[in-house]
């Protein structure tokens, strides 16, 4: 049985190009792509964030982008004011990992990452907004 989960959040993003901001606070998964596609061969961030509800743990998923690389971090928000003890105050942050790439530091918008974490492959990074949008939750074996 599929648990129908319906997007509660907004998109928020930032070319540095053309220094055009990114704000919708409903947004659809066609808007969705959309801001992805403006990111895709330009630099910036763009997050994918759930609203805070009490008595839920929201997420975001961010894309950092930087000429044809690209770092996506999928993570736990801080818990909404009151709903602490209610919440498991673990961080976790699930990114990327690919094994098979050299190990070494990239820069990425002027901080150096982990080279296995970084990827040029646009697709998963579709991917991972479109799976975070449809479930709120991305695939372990997509983000570690």
């Amino acid at each position: 049985m599929k648990t129908e989960f319906k997007f509660n959040g907004k998109i928020v993003g930032d070319l540095y190009k053309n220094n055009d901001g990114i704000v919708n606070r409903n947004p659809t998964l066609e808007d969705i792509n959309n801001a992805l596609d403006l990111f895709a061969s330009g630099e910036g961030v763009l997050y994918l964030i759930q609203n805070d509800v009490k008595g839920t743990t929201p997420y975001e998923l961010t894309l950092y982008a930087d000429k044809g690389k690209y770092l996506v971090m999928f993570s736990k928000r801080l818990p909404l004011a009151g709903n602490e003890d209610n919440e498991d105050n673990e961080d976790e942050v699930r990114t990327f990992m690919d094994r098979t790439r050299s190990r070494g530091m990239v820069d990425l918008q002027g901080d150096l990452w982990d080279n296995r974490i970084i990827t040029e492959d646009f697709t998963k990074v579709r991917k991972a907004f479109n799976e975070f949008y449809l479930t709120g939750d991305i695939d372990r074996n997509l983000v570690e």
